[in-house]
């Protein structure tokens, strides 16, 4: 077993993570074939076979085997120890491990970072299964998340072998894998520092994937539960999620067409009658960071008419405005300048290729928190101040706003600066506001209506005697 290895694999199992002496055996991976992108950056490709408590009984029976692969930047010279990024990217549904290893070479090409692409090929949304497949009943005994331990089990097994940056470690991918990105990002905010979805399934319900999900989890009136003792088809909505695990967020971006027919628009927005709520409304809602973008694409075809509603800044590598896991973040919220999601009623008309003609309320194109920045290089968390730099964004598709418009700002992954439930905290601006604020039962703390100019404003709260 590689020493490295056991970190991740105190595997989360039955709602709690088993001590490192208890871990389970990790499998073996063995490298099966090694491509090259266009600037001689290799992709190793692994294979490994299904084990215990990784996979169900029957797929460890069977001998089936799971497949990730593991770019090296260009120019990386073996032994080289000065860390960098780790980008995790997610494929679609149905794509297979040599083709999105040729992918990832090729999108990659001219990135420093490293690049893990897991593979999927049971379509479970980089989730897991019933342990009863395969040939079982999946609506009959328990739906595990043996999708997530491998891609936490990859995390840790080549950063045991590589400089990654355990504080830079990244999710990215569309559709199924965008899908991924969401719920991974926000189970596990401790080891991704964000992620970046585009055309995500929130809630598989209100989804056209509903009945594939099915054959994976059970059907949702049968009640199966996953490992941690929960009904699988409410841990699978992203609402409901984030209602009941809300106190440790991470920072999401999300991108979605409302004329994508395979990942509808109203189960990001609705429908009407959601319960809890929309995914929308629970990000707003319990504070989580987040981007929230869309748009009249389809699945794969962009809006003809709709130039990029944002200047698409990376947050994880932009020099001013990035994300670590040992560095805080402002949580926007309640920004005035976010367009109308509408409620989710409607749908769009006709195939990927049909564009223009959807039903949908709302803004045809928006988002949530456009335009919103942060200064990570002078961010203050120590035990008696947090204080972070905001504006607003410029650039070919920044803001065209006249005037200070306002946002609430939740401070997030917090160091030093310790944030008590029911504690009453001042804060201030370096645009003469001040106020207090209290942290709620939860021990979040938000500061109302900061303003927000094209301007750096800096936000300061400190702990009230």
């Amino acid at each position: 077993m590689l020493r490295g290895c056991l970190s991740v694999m105190a595997l989360l199992i039955s709602g709690a993570w088993v001590a490192a002496a208890d871990a389970p055996a990790v499998p073996e991976p063995r490298l099966v074939d090694t491509k090259t992108g266009p600037k001689g950056n290799k992709v190793l490709v692994f294979k490994h076979k299904a084990i215990k408590d990784m996979d169900s009984p029957g797929y460890v029976a069977q001998g089936f085997e799971h497949g990730v692969s593991f770019m090296l930047p260009a120019g990386y010279t073996e032994g080289e120890k000065t860390p960098r990024a780790l980008y995790i990217s997610l494929h679609g549904f149905g794509d297979t491990l040599d083709e999105y290893a040729d992918a990832v070479s090729r999108w990659f090409a001219d990135s420093d970072c490293f690049v893990l692409a897991p593979n999927d090929p049971l379509g479970t949304w980089f989730y897991g299964y019933s342990d009863q497949l395969p040939g079982g009943d999946p609506n009959q005994g328990t739906v595990v998340n043996y999708t997530e331990r491998r891609v936490l089990f990859y995390v840790d097994y080549f950063a045991s072998k590589y400089a990654v940056d355990r504080k830079r470690v990244f999710l990215a991918g569309g559709s199924m894998g965008g899908t991924g990105t969401i719920s991974l990002a926000l189970r596990y905010p401790d080891i991704f520092a964000g992620g970046d979805a585009k055309k995500g399934a929130t809630n598989r319900l209100y989804c056209h994937w509903k009945s594939q999900c099915e054959k994976i989890w059970g059907k949702y009136e049968t009640g199966v539960k996953n490992n941690e003792g929960v009904n699988v088809w409410d841990w699978q909505n992203i609402a409901w999620y984030v209602e009941h695990h809300h106190a440790k967020a991470n920072w999401i971006r999300t991108y979605n067409g409302k004329e994508d027919a395979s990942i509808p628009y109203r189960q990001l927005a609705g429908p009407p009658d959601v319960t809890p709520m929309s995914f929308y409304a629970a990000l707003e809602t319990f504070r989580i960071g987040h981007e929230c973008l869309w748009d009249g694409s389809s699945h794969s075809k962009p809006d003809p008419a709709q130039p990029p509603l944002d200047d698409w800044w990376d947050p994880f590598t932009d020099k001013t405005c990035f994300l670590r896991t040992d560095l805080s973040f402002p949580a926007f919220s309640n920004f005035s300048k976010d367009d109308n999601p509408g409620t989710g009623k409607g749908d769009c008309v006709g195939g990927d290729n049909q564009l223009g003609d959807n039903t949908y309320d709302g803004d045809p194109h928006g988002g949530f928190n456009r335009f919103l920045r942060w200064n990570s290089t002078t961010i203050t968390d120590t035990a008696k101040e947090w204080s972070i730099e905001i504006k607003l964004s410029s650039g070919n598709a920044g803001y065209k706003g006249a005037g200070a418009e306002t946002v609430d700002v939740t401070p997030r992954r917090l160091q030093t600066f310790d944030v008590k439930s029911g504690k009453t905290y001042a804060w201030k601006t370096s645009a003469a506001q001040s106020g207090k604020a209290t942290a709620d039962a939860e021990g979040v703390l938000t500061v109302p209506g900061v303003k927000v100019t094209r301007g750096w404003t800096l936000v300061t709260v400190t702990p009230l005697p």
